[in-house]
C-alpha cells in the first residue's frame, strides 16, 4: 500500500435502511474489538460493518465504542433474541442481525424487539442512541423507520420455512449464512445442492419484497450475488483480511 492511494469512505449514511433501498451496500464482519479497526474499515470504504457479538469476544462497552467509531455504519449481530437486542440498539447501532432464524415466530419476535410501540415492544431508555435523553423525541420519531431488523437463514429448517419468514411484516432483510447452511444441509459449500438452496432463499425473499444479504468469500463472489439482486454484501472478515494480507506479505518477503 502506498500512503494516500486509498480513497476515503463514503459519506455518513442518514440510514442504512434507506440506503439499501437505493442500491447494494458492501462491507464486512468485524471480530476485532478495537475502534482502530472500525475506523480503518470506514476509511477503506465499507458501507456497512456488522460487529459480530455472536462469535467474537465482545462485551457491550466494546460494542458501544465500535458503534461510535463506525459513523452510522455499524450493525450488531447478537447471539440470540434477548435483551442484547435493545441494549445493542441503545448504543446507537444502525440495526440488528439475529442468527439461526428458523420460523416466522422467531422473525416476529425479532421485529418486536427492534421496534418501539406500537410496532413492537422495545423499551425506551435515555442511552447513547437517544443522546442520553436530550434527543429522545427525535429518536423515538425516527427509529422505527430507520433501524434494520435482519434475520439470518442458515439452516435446513430456516430454508424449509423461508417463505413464511420472508412474509413477516417489519422484517427488512434476510441474510444468508452460507457456511452454516452447507453444514446444516450436510453438503459441501459450492455444491449444486448448496447453490440451489441459496438461490431458493434469494428468490423467496425478493418475491416477498424484502432485501437479501449474504456473506461472501471475496469480491468476485460479491459481484456475482449483486447481479442476483442481493443488496447487503459482507465480504470476508476483518481478521481474514489481516491474516490473508499478512500471510501474502510474509510469504512474498521470503522468496
Amino acid at each position: 500500500m502506498s500512503y494516500g492511494s486509498i480513497p476515503l469512505g463514503t459519506a455518513v449514511p442518514a440510514s442504512l435502511r434507506a440506503a439499501l433501498d437505493q442500491g447494494a451496500l458492501v462491507g464486512t464482519f468485524q471480530l476485532i474489538g478495537h475502534t482502530t479497526v472500525t475506523e480503518a474499515l470506514v476509511y477503506a470504504g465499507a458501507d456497512a460493518i456488522v460487529v459480530d457479538a455472536e462469535h467474537a469476544a465482545l462485551d457491550l462497552t466494546t460494542i458501544e465504542q465500535l458503534v461510535r467509531a463506525g459513523s452510522g455504519r455499524v450493525i450488531v449481530r447478537v447471539p440470540e433474541i434477548s435483551s442484547a437486542i435493545s441494549r445493542s440498539l441503545d448504543t446507537g447501532a444502525a440495526g440488528i442481525v439475529v442468527p439461526h432464524v428458523e420460523s416466522a415466530a422467531q422473525a416476529v419476535a425479532l421485529v418486536d424487539a427492534v421496534r418501539f410501540p406500537p410496532l413492537g415492544s422495545r423499551g425506551i431508555g435515555a442511552a447513547r442512541a437517544a443522546q442520553y435523553g436530550f434527543g429522545m423525541a427525535d429518536y423515538l420519531a425516527t427509529a422505527n423507520d430507520s433501524l434494520l431488523a435482519i434475520a439470518m437463514v442458515e439452516t435446513r429448517e430456516g430454508l424449509e420455512r423461508v417463505d413464511e419468514i420472508a412474509a413477516v411484516d417489519g422484517l427488512d432483510l434476510i441474510f444468508i449464512g452460507p457456511t452454516d447452511l452447507a453444514a446444516s444441509l450436510g453438503t459441501a459449500a459450492g455444491s449444486a445442492e448448496h447453490r440451489a438452496a441459496i438461490g431458493r432463499i434469494i428468490e423467496a425473499t425478493l418475491a416477498a419484497g424484502k432485501h437479501v444479504g449474504i456473506h461472501c468469500a471475496d469480491a468476485a463472489q460479491a459481484a456475482e450475488y449483486a447481479a442476483s439482486g442481493v443488496r447487503l454484501l459482507l465480504v470476508s472478515t476483518d481478521v481474514a483480511f489481516l491474516a490473508s494480507t499478512a500471510n501474502t506479505s510474509f510469504t512474498d518477503s521470503r522468496r
